[in-house]
Parts: C-alpha cells; sequence; structure tokens
C-alpha cells in the first residue's frame, strides 16, 4: 500500500488530526511516527517506514558532525502515537509550530509516508511544479 492522494483536514482544538482512511490503510496496528522532515512540512511514517529511516539514520555512522545534528533533530522531534478510535492521532505542539499549523492542514501522499503541511506552505510547494516545471524538475530522476 503506498501513501497517495490530497486531503484537506483541521485539527482540533486538543492538537488531534483525523487521519484520510486511505491513509489509515497504509498502517502497521495503526501505529504512525510523526517527525521534522525537510521543506516545513512534517513527515507521518507508519511505524514500518519509521524503522527503515531510522536504521538508515543509524548506519550514516557518528563521525561526522552533520550526520549528528540530522540524527538528534529527526529523533527529538519524533512522536509515536496510534490511530485512536475516531481515526485521529495527536499532533504535538511543537511539530504544529514547526510546519506553521493552526488548525487547517493539507494531508499528503508521498509514496511511502504521508506530510502534513499548512495550506500556505503546501500552496508555495505546488507553486515549484505548477509553473511548469514538472518536466524540468523530473530530468533529475532515472525513470
Amino acid at each position: 500500500m503506498s501513501f497517495t492522494g490530497e486531503y484537506r483536514h483541521t485539527i482540533d482544538s486538543k492538537g488531534r488530526l483525523i487521519v484520510p482512511s486511505r491513509l489509515r490503510d497504509g498502517f502497521v496496528d495503526d501505529k504512525v511516527v510523526l517527525i521534522r522532515s525537510l521543506g516545513g512540512g512534517k513527515g507521518k511514517n507508519a511505524s514500518e517506514g519509521w524503522a527503515r529511516l531510522e536504521q538508515a539514520l543509524l548506519e550514516q555512522g557518528r563521525a561526522n558532525a552533520n550526520v549528528r545534528s540530522v540524527v538528534r533533530a529527526v529523533a527529538a522531534s519524533a512522536h509515536q502515537d496510534e490511530v485512536d478510535r475516531q481515526g485521529r492521532i495527536g499532533v504535538p505542539g511543537n511539530l504544529r509550530e514547526y510546519a506553521g499549523v493552526t488548525r487547517d492542514v493539507v494531508v499528503v501522499g508521498a509514496l511511502d509516508h504521508a506530510e502534513i503541511w499548512s495550506p500556505e506552505r503546501w500552496t508555495e510547494e505546488q507553486a515549484k511544479v505548477d509553473e511548469g516545471r514538472l518536466d524540468e524538475l523530473a530530468q533529475e530522476l532515472n525513470f
């Protein structure tokens, strides 16, 4: 199961987000790990995806100061949770602040994980490809 699609949702007053049902199908045992990600979004990994990311970070070694900084930032921001009976997860205040999320959010699939964006930042991100640059950006890919 891959994570795909774009969904508009809100975060309630207690910091909970209803996870789109199509994305919940990709979670193993309803477990999720929220992390800071590059580019201003928040990654939302199923526990399986988190295990792969964790292993990849561990394999980087600790000799490089940049690697240590990335490991610390990702591990310190990680918030493990389970989807509750109403299909919600908690999004901690520090991650909401980092992503610029207040009430409205955009949840997007990114194949092996999902991301949570503020609507404003998501619009900015989409402008990068909507301005006819998708073909140009795709030139850098190997497919």
